[in-house]
């Protein structure tokens, strides 16, 4: 069966890492370059910006034909959230698309194409060059105070990013041929598990608002005890080289002040003063917002964040968590209702 290989480059206002890949496809200022695609071992060609969807690329992709993408959940959310409702290239089901990334975490090897092309010792590698200029235009060059978003868009450039992109098709190519295919069953697990990730989490953006605002008072609260605890010393929890110095001035030794440091610290004899601002440094520990803002800044239109299972993300075969790492999400230490009363204390319960 004859294989389509694909690669997108694409741009956006929007922090992919932070935003994930659908909240980032489905985000107005983003849109695609190009795309690099090759049919079989055919030369590899190139769709531009502006163009119809290549009819050979239409056509096996609606017959059901086999696409190959590495870290393909990336592009098939810029095919079927971008491509599709923008530009009416035909809908790509997961199950007719194979991943290199996934083949090459099944095989314990690195995930990115780069480094997982030199672990197999492929002659052909990622452009560096091209890929610090693929980084550049993927984010803007100027964003105006009117809103306007000015692109790094030249000939020049376009041309380079063009030749970037169809390398990548040819890496990600020979890269296929040294890398043990999926099983059947594996396979399907991988489309199911593209399927899942698609679905995503629902998320009450509501709640999360107002308990980013309630961290972040009790944040504020914590520096103001801890600045009256040390006597102006120490304006904040998070200053550890000032608490540091004050607690050596206190007569304690301090070896670091991470969480197993507090902890061991807390277990022995200390001025009352030194306990009371170790314990504040110990509860402002627990009061990072990073998971709430990961969710507000993950979520998509309808207010779900998708793509937080990463297939075969340890050598043993587990999933691992992204971005919103569902699986270290901590357990509740109180009942249900007393959770649902506390968070209705900000008015975020539905």
């Amino acid at each position: 069966m004859t294989h389509l290989h694909i690669d997108f480059e694409t741009r956006s206002t929007v922090d992919l890492r932070a935003a994930g890949a659908h909240a980032y496809a489905e985000h107005e200022t983003t849109d695609a370059w190009c795309m690099g695609w090759a049919m079989g071992a055919e030369p590899v060609e190139l769709w531009a910006a502006g163009e119809p969807c290549p009819a050979r690329v239409a056509a096996h992709v609606a017959a059901g034909g086999v696409v190959v993408a590495h870290n393909a959940s990336f592009e098939l959310a810029i095919w079927n959230r971008l491509m599709v409702p923008r530009h009416d290239w035909p809908r790509l089901d997961p199950a007719q698309v194979r991943c290199t990334m996934a083949m090459a975490y099944a095989m314990a090897l690195p995930g990115g194409l780069d480094d997982a092309a030199a672990a197999v010792n492929l002659e052909i590698q990622k452009d560096a060059d091209g890929k610090r200029l693929m980084l550049q235009m993927s984010r803007p060059r100027i964003v105006g105070d009117d809103g306007r978003v000015i692109w790094w868009d030249d000939e020049a450039r376009r041309a380079r990013l063009h030749a970037y992109c169809r390398q990548d098709v040819e890496v990600e190519r020979q890269l296929e041929t040294r890398l043990l295919a999926l099983n059947a069953s594996e396979q399907a697990l991988w489309a199911l598990d593209m399927r899942v990730n698609d679905r995503g989490v629902a998320i009450d953006l509501a709640t999360v608002d107002k308990l980013i605002r309630a961290v972040e008072r009790e944040k504020v609260r914590l520096d103001r005890a801890m600045a009256k605890v040390t006597g102006g010393r120490v304006s904040a929890c998070s200053q550890v080289a000032e608490l540091e110095a004050w607690l050596g001035a206190q007569g304690v030794a301090v070896d670091g002040l991470a969480k197993a440091d507090v902890t061991t610290l807390l277990g022995g004899a200390l001025p009352a003063s030194a306990r009371e601002a170790l314990r504040l440094r110990q509860q402002a520990a627990k009061s990072s917002v990073a998971k709430l803002k990961a969710m507000r800044d993950g979520a998509c239109a309808d207010g779900r964040v998708r793509g937080t299972m990463q297939y075969h993300g340890a050598a043993t075969g587990r999933w691992a968590g992204r971005r919103i790492q569902p699986q270290n999400f901590p357990r509740p230490g109180l009942a249900q209702d007393e959770i649902e009363r506390v968070v209705g204390m900000f008015g975020g319960v539905r």
